[in-house]
């Protein structure tokens, strides 16, 4: 009888529980430096009404990622426009109560996590932000090469149900081409970032 409540109890808790509530993992013994350099933006979940409404559309961005000193990442965005140009944007992910957990104000992202990563080949990020009281959630797969990775694909499959996306709110994003090759070069500044939106 004591084992059929327990049971009981354990998925009616099962059952109030919100995707949000999810716990999110994040990288072991996350390492800066090995995750310092140029990642690709290959693929993105959202339930985000502004990324659901612009997915088809959007291409790679190319991310070249800087520890600072202080356990902060530097973020430098480089993406093709519309229109054939080339936007760019500096941020910083400042670092949160774990290592490997960032937020960043300026985007109101209030929880950025490296799930997982190998460093050589992919990463996986999960993001949370906080906009006018809506609270939205996203994941990034990022490559090392303009290329979807097999491990990196099937782990954000994997973690996707459990903070509450489903298939229809992913993109595999299109390759930007040539005229954005690296955020570090020439690039229009972008006062008000869009991405993500």
């Amino acid at each position: 009888m004591m084992l059929q409540t327990l049971l009981v109890i354990c998925i009616l808790a099962l059952l109030r529980a919100t995707p949000g509530q999810a716990q999110v993992p994040i990288q072991a013994n996350f390492d800066a430096s090995q995750f310092q350099g140029t990642w690709y933006v290959v693929a993105v979940a959202s339930d985000d009404p502004g990324f659901l409404d612009t997915k088809d559309n959007m291409k790679m961005s190319v991310v070249w990622v800087s520890p600072l000193a202080n356990g902060d990442l530097a973020l430098k965005f480089g993406y093709s426009t519309p229109d054939g140009g080339c936007q760019k944007m500096d941020t910083t992910f400042s670092r949160g109560a774990a290592v490997g957990q960032f937020s960043n104000a300026a985007m109101a992202q209030t929880d950025i996590r490296v799930v997982s990563t190998d460093y050589a080949h992919f990463a996986l990020l999960y993001l949370e932000t906080q906009k006018a009281g809506v609270r939205n959630v996203w994941l990034q797969l990022l490559a090392r090469a303009p290329e979807m990775f097999p491990e990196g694909a099937q782990k954000m499959r994997q973690l996707a149900p459990q903070v509450g996306l489903n298939p229809s709110e992913g993109a595999m994003l299109a390759k930007s081409g040539e005229r954005c090759p690296h955020p570090a070069r020439s690039c229009q500044a972008l006062a008000h970032p869009t991405y993500p939106r």
